[in-house]
């Protein structure tokens, strides 16, 4: 694997059908982050399942250092408690978000090598 191709992964060499997964979830709609949206308002907008959400870094750090990741790789997978995660990931100097349904959180774990969050 290439260097450039290593360190856009995270460093990591993650499995091909986990490099599939992660680009097909983060190739969905980009739901764009409004100017001056509050804190409530961009945490129901993340919530949705489906839609890729632009966030700024502060959100992207505060989710990074709430709670240990349940994993590092390109990007990060977030869930607090027993919920679907959440992946978050930066390309070209913009941080975005995804809420995992049921399902696809089922489908990462396993590609993953992660336990479920429930």
């Amino acid at each position: 694997m290439s260097e450039r191709i290593n360190h856009a992964l995270g460093g990591h060499q993650q499995p091909l059908a986990l490099r599939a997964f992660l680009a097909e979830v983060r190739g969905a709609q980009i739901i764009p982050r409004p100017d001056n949206e509050s804190w409530p308002a961009m945490i129901s907008r993340i919530h949705t399942p489906g839609s890729v959400c632009e966030i700024d870094r502060e959100t992207y750090d505060w989710f990074l250092e709430y709670l240990p990741p349940k994993w590092m790789g390109s990007g990060f997978a977030f869930a607090e408690g027993a919920e679907p995660i959440k992946l978050f990931w930066k390309n070209a100097g913009r941080y975005f978000v995804r809420q995992l349904t049921d399902a696809e959180t089922q489908a990462f774990c396993r590609l993953a090598a992660i336990p479920l969050p429930w």
